[in-house]
């Protein structure tokens, strides 16, 4: 099959269950191109995107997305003057859309003018990641841009925060075409068929990873405690309740070095709360880190924390592969009931939960961690949960199953 993945930024660090999909469908003889408005500014890229030389087959729409405002804005409004002008040579253009819905989409107007003379007619299937993606790839389709059953996978934000801003039908259109809907997780199938969605098309396919390549290494518990966080630096994330929970830790006389992965607009925040604790001995920001260095980090890490929250905006996440790598390797993990975390992680059974923004019940289970002399029943269903049920190898068996059923 000829597949078209339509995302954001590409590659992207933080998304390697994105890469993981693609290179998996590679593996199975499938032919991938990437449709992405723009690249990651960070200059670290996952081993597998050189590997799979999966450069040579990403079409960019928006290459001057890092430039300042008014750059950006000159390069709409060319894009516009371009759109506009093809309209009047070609009265039988192939949108139907109005000038107020491709003015309040500028994507949609830069992929018009990245397409047009280029459409990608040749797809089998089209595989958008995240909501608004979806709505994107719908429109091209019936532009004629793009050809290709519509899959969209939904995972967070998209069905909140940006249903916050745009409307409760902002995916009225996609609901009533023949897409498929992919949810992460049976948190937002309930949620989208709340919404509206058709049951008979909205399927839950999780998220996973390559079980074969986190080495089973886990670590008796003793008196130096290494927590550890990856995450990108965002209120979601709800790093700031790990800090205080780690803080109240070392008060009680707990030895404990919290080395915290990633990066993002609460840096600044965060090492100031690190700072006015005087907790730089104990508390380290790390940056970003490639997933080789990760996995060599998190070797050495007892516990894996991840306190996520719902964000004020009401942004959520959906079920972080980083937690599912950490039980793959054995490792403890803590994080709250959130999302559609609780489907991973069963409290008590493959690892802890506790509610959101509850510093206090954070710091009571982390110390009863500590304290418990043996772990490996826990970990031993961790691990155990991740192989059998967010295994990629087996999950991209299943989505390519998905994909054949639906276009046959």
């Amino acid at each position: 099959m000829n597949i078209l993945y339509v995302v954001g930024e590409f590659p992207k660090l933080s998304q390697t269950f994105i890469l993981n999909q693609i290179t998996g469908l590679i593996d199975a003889g499938h032919h991938v191109t990437v449709l992405a408005k723009k690249s990651e500014s960070n200059y670290k890229i996952h081993e597998d995107v050189s590997n799979y030389h999966l450069l040579d087959h990403v079409i960019y729409y928006d290459e001057n997305g890092r430039d300042n405002k008014f750059s950006k804005g000159m390069t709409f409004v060319k894009s516009l003057f371009s759109f506009s002008y093809s309209q009047l040579l070609h009265k039988k253009h192939p949108t139907h859309l109005s000038w107020k819905a491709l003015l309040s989409s500028p994507n949609l107007i830069l992929l018009y003018n990245r397409l047009k003379k280029q459409p990608l007619l040749d797809m089998d299937i089209v595989h958008a990641h995240f909501g608004p993606n979806g709505l994107l790839a719908h429109k091209l389709i019936q532009m004629g841009l793009i050809s290709g059953r519509l899959f969209t996978t939904f995972h967070g934000y998209d069905m909140l925060r940006y249903i916050r801003q745009k409307g409760d039908d902002v995916y009225k259109d996609l609901f009533q075409s023949k897409a498929v809907l992919l949810p992460i997780s049976n948190f937002w199938k309930s949620k989208l068929e709340g919404m509206g969605a058709n049951p008979t098309r909205t399927i839950v396919h999780h998220m996973g990873i390559d079980v074969d390549k986190f080495e089973y290494l886990p670590i008796k518990m003793n008196q130096d405690i290494k927590i550890i966080s990856i995450a990108r630096f965002v209120e979601k994330k709800g790093l700031s309740y790990g800090i205080q929970a780690v803080s109240n830790l070392i008060k009680k006389g707990y030895n404990i070095t919290y080395s915290i992965i990633g990066g993002g607009p609460l840096e600044k925040e965060l090492r100031s709360i690190i700072s006015n604790k005087g907790l730089e001995d104990h508390i380290q920001l790390l940056g970003w880190k490639t997933q080789d260095q990760v996995i060599e980090i998190m070797k050495e890490s007892h516990v894996v924390l991840l306190p996520s929250v719902t964000s004020h905006d009401g942004d959520m996440e959906g079920i972080p592969v980083i937690l599912m790598e950490a039980m793959a390797m054995g490792k403890i993990v803590v994080s709250t009931y959130h999302s559609g975390i609780p489907e991973l992680i069963k409290h008590g059974v493959n690892g802890y939960l506790v509610e959101e923004k509850n510093a206090k019940e954070l710091v009571d289970t982390l110390k009863n961690i500590f304290d418990m002399e043996d772990h490996s029943s826990i970990i031993e269903q961790a691990r155990e949960t991740v192989s059998r049920q967010f295994n990629i190898c087996e999950l991209n068996k299943q989505l390519i199953d998905t994909f054949e059923r639906k276009i046959h």
